[in-house]
């Protein structure tokens, strides 16, 4: 761990050094040590490469309640101070690394069809979509920095979890479809789902987030948005509208064939936590496509 670079005088007891950890336990590492945190309390992240989709995953999971202030920047030496907010403290609004006073915002209103009725469904990576505490106004949010969000949570959930839920969903039905035939059908609704979702992630990027960037660059520059990027972005815009109709009425005929993720009264452990996982992956997709559907596509459309 090198300090030569740094401009300010750090307190090495302060210092979290993930280079060390193994990367599947870095951020689980993190998380608790930021959960442990007092108000206004803070401890300096050392990483040997910019940590930023950390910044997008903690506020997702644990919402504005931090800064994120970069001490040094790499090449090798990665330093970051996270403060967990002081109690009654005001800041700038998400995208600037700070943190704003949760008592001026105002909780999006989710659809009552993505909620879980048993909160404790969920594991520890998903509380963020249950917290009362956890405040985003994600209607303040400038639209590159709500497709980075999208980008740095939702894509790479979906990205870790598809893979995961297809090997856990083959392994249940090989094992029960003589008793559960129904079994045949949702795994070629959640073949179908997967499919079409992890494809548009890909296009998504290109056809409408890095569109989104150059638009946004333009108008924070006072300058005219290039033509080419504007009927690019109309066509990603049209593509995804279309694309985000499928995932609705795919991952609407899995609840039907789980029966709202309510598994059968003879089945294993095995199948009662695929199809608990299952759930954690649809409000997951939930909040995804209400997020495109009625904050960021809606924004996009006042460029078009």
């Amino acid at each position: 761990m090198n300090i030569d670079n740094l401009s300010v005088t750090i307190d090495l007891d302060k210092v979290l050094d993930v280079t060390r950890i193994e990367p599947r336990q870095k951020h689980p590492t993190i998380f608790k040590y930021f959960d442990q945190l007092q108000p206004g309390d803070y401890f300096i992240l050392h990483n040997d490469h910019d940590p930023k989709p950390l910044y997008y995953q903690l506020l997702g999971e644990r919402g504005n309640i931090f800064s994120f202030e970069y001490l040094s920047r790499g090449p090798e030496d990665w330093f970051i101070q996270i403060q967990k907010t002081p109690v009654q403290s005001s800041s700038p609004k998400p995208g600037e690394q700070a943190t704003a006073n949760k008592k001026e915002q105002k909780t999006p209103a989710f659809p009552e069809s993505i909620a879980i009725k048993d909160k404790n469904a969920a594991d520890q990576s998903n509380t963020s979509l249950l917290k009362d505490d956890i405040i985003l106004q994600y209607d303040s949010w400038d639209p590159d920095f709500l497709c980075a969000f999208i980008e740095q949570t939702d894509h790479r959930y979906f990205r870790a979890q598809a893979p995961e839920l297809d090997g856990l969903g083959e392994t249940i039905r090989l094992k029960h479809q003589k008793t559960h035939p129904e079994l045949a059908s949702l795994k070629m609704y959640q073949d179908q789902l997967f499919a079409t979702l992890l494809f548009h992630l890909t296009q998504e990027k290109s056809a409408l987030f890095d569109q989104v960037q150059s638009v946004q660059q333009a108008a924070q520059q006072n300058k005219e948005p290039d033509m080419v990027s504007l009927k690019q972005l109309f066509t990603g815009t049209t593509l995804k509208k279309q694309a985000n109709e499928t995932l609705t009425k795919l991952i609407e005929q899995i609840r039907r064939h789980t029966q709202q993720y309510q598994a059968p009264e003879d089945a294993c452990d095995s199948y009662v936590y695929y199809f608990k996982r299952l759930s954690q992956f649809d409000l997951r997709l939930s909040r995804y496509l209400y997020l495109e559907n009625t904050v960021l596509l809606p924004k996009i459309s006042q460029w078009l």
